[in-house]
């Protein structure tokens, strides 16, 4: 479901594909979490060109990822939403929260 990689030091993105639902929420909570372990993490970025689904669980679980990069002082973003998924954060109010960079 995801693939970790590093775009410079401090910056950690996780590319996620296929669905994020309530299936799917607990690997993004421990690949996120795993993330914001790394020591010298300044930067967590979710991409999410690959998810062809995205529901309410699926949104908690970004908001949520959001939070924790927040509570350890890490600046994060979701880049690639299209398609239902983009529809499915701006229907719920949190495009502009979650893409901000």
């Amino acid at each position: 479901m995801r693939i970790l990689r590093y775009d410079g030091p401090g910056v950690v993105r996780l590319a996620f594909h296929g669905e994020l639902d309530l299936a799917t929420t607990d690997l993004v909570d421990t690949y996120v979490s795993a993330a914001l372990a790394g020591e010298d993490v300044r930067r967590l970025v979710l991409d999410v060109a690959g998810l062809t689904f995205c529901d309410s669980a699926g949104i908690d679980a970004l908001l949520a990822a959001r939070a924790g990069a927040a509570s350890r002082d890490v600046a994060f973003q979701v880049v690639g939403a299209r398609g239902i998924v983009r529809r499915s954060m701006a229907a719920t109010g949190v495009l502009a929260l979650l893409t901000a960079a």
